[in-house]
């Protein structure tokens, strides 16, 4: 529902007649989102996003998309503003990637070697262009990475991306930035604006091959509480990784290098990551 408005497959048939085998993707929220086939554009989805949402922050998320230029980053296809009988919506459609999230992927177990070194080298193939573009992701964690059926990853969601050649939409006097818990770092979690670079990325990536690697969230195994987590992303030291295959040393130090509390200790960049993970890839033959 969207302020009376009830926003099913029958609304979008009615409202977006080009587009045939419509299914819910997602039971509501500020953003609905359909699965669709498109008479040109093949499989994609369609965003419908509700009044609540800062209109500015909409804006920025197409933006994102649309200049960080990616192969692994689902494209726009087209935008739009639809008004029904109480709210104007705006709509997007995309690329649809048919797959599985790494969250789902992850309850059949730890990723094996090819599966988990092909997770690192494509989403650092994507933050590298993020961050030559200027922009933080802000949000890598296993639901915002899908795995289409040729084991290609893809990262999804810039809904909360920071554009640092553009004024910050956060207060800078709140306490608490835009994070998700357990996988953003230190700065990022503290608002501490002149902090956050595609550094923070780096380590959300860090804590999610980690976890894929290990089958468990290093934050929040054992359960406990928010607060809890929180303190164990400033304070707690990773149990180095104990992998077996040849080059899994190299992958151990990079994960440990990405997820140090301090972004001074982490790789310099991106691009110096993926440097790294371009060469165990190399070596393990992926």
């Amino acid at each position: 529902m969207a302020n009376g408005v009830r926003l099913d497959a029958v609304w979008v048939k009615a409202n977006f007649p080009d587009l045939s085998n419509i299914a819910a993707l997602n039971p509501g929220g500020q953003k609905i989102v359909f699965a669709a086939t498109h008479p040109i554009d093949g499989d994609v989805v369609l965003k419908l996003i509700i009044p609540g949402q800062s209109t500015e922050m909409t804006a920025r998320e197409v933006l994102a998309v649309q200049i960080v230029q990616s192969p692994r980053v689902p494209r726009i296809l087209d935008q739009g503003r639809i008004r029904t009988a109480l709210v104007e919506l705006v709509w997007l459609r995309e690329q649809r990637i048919i797959g599985q999230t790494v969250r789902q992927a992850l309850n059949g177990g730890p990723f094996d070697k090819q599966r988990l070194l092909r997770l690192g080298l494509h989403v650092l193939e994507a933050l590298v262009k993020a961050e030559e573009a200027q922009i933080v992701h802000r949000d890598i964690k296993p639901d915002n990475v899908m795995i289409d059926g040729r084991e290609d990853f893809w990262l999804l969601d810039f809904g909360i991306a920071r554009h640092l050649t553009l004024p910050s939409l956060t207060d800078t006097g709140q306490i608490w930035g835009k994070f998700t818990l357990g996988y953003s770092p230190p700065e990022q979690m503290r608002n501490l604006k002149p902090q956050i670079d595609s550094r923070a990325d780096l380590f959300a990536l860090g804590v999610t091959l980690y976890e894929c690697a290990t089958g468990r969230h290093p934050f929040r195994q054992p359960p406990t509480s928010d607060l809890e987590v929180l303190k164990r992303v400033e304070t707690l030291i990773l149990t180095p990784l104990n992998l077996t295959f040849p080059a899994a040393g190299e992958f151990r130090d990079l994960v440990d290098a990405m997820t140090q509390k301090r972004r001074d200790l982490r790789p310099a960049s991106v691009r110096e990551a993926l440097v790294w993970m371009q060469e165990i890839c190399v070596k393990e033959q992926v």
